[in-house]
């Protein structure tokens, strides 16, 4: 018996031993490997909702670009935007397809939809004009025709723009042109100012406060201020979703609505 306890007493320690050397084997892991694991597995904040790609500008929902700018040759996109009405139940939504035609320069085939109707074409063409690192801004213009599927009415927008780096999470994004109504028939023109707001809450989320007004050239003033919120759920996947108030198809009455655009990059 007492042999066989001293047998015991032997096996414990030696496992004793192991277990602890295995345990100061594993403290003594250098750090570095283990930042090189979470640097690894860190999430890389996609350009699915930028204004730049090279300055982490974010995109605006409504007013949206084609395409980040500073777009490079090959990217491409999808996404949808939906505005719905709660008074009268009506769905207004359009998908795109955005592609980097050349290195600065993008092209976008929209199709909007009244419930399930299809209503209108749309083609629109980007360029980035320069982006200054040193002043945290980027420029460039963007232009579309908008064709009525049903009466062949055409209209056309062109767009200087602007984003702004303002500090590590304020930016903003501003747009100033023009839309001409109608412009095969009795044309009007309508001055346009778009000014958005950023403030990144972290790599995946934003908070925006969205701005679109038109003015006609009799000073009527149409507005649409819309609240938003992005949040990137992967590499790949935006969603961003906000509620607005509208007097941009009836002047005479605010309207609100909730809109949501889903993103996909390739």
């Amino acid at each position: 018996m007492l042999v066989w306890n001293f047998i015991d007493v032997n096996v414990l320690m030696t496992y004793a031993h192991a277990v602890l050397g295995s345990s100061l084997l594993l403290a003594t892991i250098p750090l570095t490997h283990a930042t090189e694991i979470s640097t690894a597995s860190a999430f890389v904040e996609p350009d699915a909702a930028q204004s730049s790609r090279l300055l982490n500008i974010p995109e605006p929902m409504v007013y949206d670009l084609v395409r980040p700018l500073g777009v490079r040759q090959g990217e491409m996109e999808i996404n949808a935007l939906g505005d719905y009405n709660p008074y009268n139940g009506d769905l207004s939504w359009a998908p795109e397809l955005e592609y980097g035609l050349a290195d600065d320069w993008a092209i976008e085939v929209e199709l909007p939809f009244e419930n399930a109707s299809h209503e209108r074409y749309k083609l629109a063409i980007q360029h980035t004009l320069g982006i200054d690192d040193a002043q945290g801004a980027a420029y460039g213009w963007q232009a579309f025709v908008d064709v009525n599927k049903h009466t062949r009415a055409v209209s056309a927008d062109a767009t200087a723009i602007h984003a702004q780096q303002w500090a590590d999470q304020w930016s903003s994004l501003s747009m100033l042109g023009v839309r001409v109504h109608n412009m095969n028939r009795s044309a009007q023109v309508d001055y346009l100012l778009n000014n958005t707001v950023f403030y990144d809450v972290s790599s995946r989320l934003t908070l925006g406060l969205e701005l679109n007004q038109e003015i006609s050239r009799g000073g009527t003033w149409r507005y649409r201020l819309t609240p938003q919120l992005h949040y990137d759920a992967s590499q790949y996947y935006t969603v961003q979703i906000g509620t607005a108030w509208s007097t941009l198809d009836h002047p005479e009455k605010t309207q609100r609505l909730w809109s949501i655009r889903l993103i996909k990059v390739f």
